[in-house]
């Protein structure tokens, strides 16, 4: 999955594309809180359920984004309610990580006669590059059932628009080299950002028992982007014109519904 010098991967850092789904874990944690676990049936009624979900799928990219970079995956998650009229709306984080690096050019300039990076230590450097991104979107759609016999689980159709950013990332597992420390490092990462507009259509499940809630189908999203670095210092161009970014795959989640513990019933 990774255009590679000779290299070690490790994950260190939290990177900033994540940020958004560990500011919206960390608001379904305390939504969570106040609310007790499925405990009625889904089958009686067409439910209010707020929920959040844990989600993560592989996709692929085109348009201009499918030039800088190919194959990748996503995790995320995403904080929603589902109403009894089958109307869907909330937010929701993705992030995209080790999306392929296709573009010609990258770190040209620093390479030696035999295409090998050396660190600050005079030796090869360890170094892969791949492709990072981040997706956060409002959303709205609708729940269409499928069965008389759950109004509840069907097929979900869901639009959302917001903002996504993506750039090249460089995972250095060894000795520092200074070209890709800051000042310099965003003369290299191809850092875009712009406006997203998703599209979703899949299944939707809601168990009888509330214990099996999941949904699965295909995500994709189109945007209008601009670089927000003003030179590539390696092929020394400069990136201002706007992008048409597209990526799509299939997606799958774990739901957890956050509504209230239906009251116990005692009988004499």
């Amino acid at each position: 999955m990774f255009r590679m010098f000779p290299c070690r991967v490790s994950l260190v850092h939290l990177p900033a594309e994540g940020m958004p789904v560990l500011l919206c874990f960390l608001a379904c944690l305390l939504m969570v809180q106040d609310a007790g676990a499925q405990t009625r049936s889904v089958r009686d009624s067409a439910l209010f359920s707020p929920h959040f979900h844990l989600h993560g799928g592989v996709g692929a990219s085109a348009g201009d984004l499918g030039s800088r970079f190919t194959q990748g995956g996503n995790v995320g998650m995403g904080l929603h309610v589902k109403f009894p009229s089958g109307f869907y709306t909330g937010v929701q984080a993705d992030f995209g990580f080790g999306m392929t690096l296709v573009e010609p050019g990258v770190l040209s300039n620093l390479l030696n006669p035999a295409g090998q990076l050396i660190d600050n230590e005079g030796q090869v450097a360890l170094l892969a590059l791949s492709g990072r991104s981040g997706l956060v979107t409002l959303d709205a759609g609708r729940l269409f059932p499928l069965r008389r016999t759950n109004a509840n689980s069907g097929v979900l159709i869901n639009l959302g628009v917001g903002s996504v950013h993506h750039r090249v990332h460089f995972e250095n597992t060894e000795n520092p080299i200074t070209q890709l420390d800051e000042p310099y490092l965003s003369g290299y990462d191809r850092f875009t950002w712009g406006v997203a507009f998703k599209q979703f259509a899949g299944y939707w499940h809601m168990s009888d028992n509330g214990l099996v809630n999941w949904f699965a189908g295909v995500q994709l999203w189109e945007a209008k982007t601009w670089p927000q670095r003003p030179m590539n210092f390696d092929t020394q161009t400069t990136d201002d014109s706007p992008r048409l970014d597209i990526y799509g795959g299939i997606q799958v989640g774990w739901v957890f519904h956050l509504y209230k513990r239906t009251a116990v019933e005692h009988w004499n």
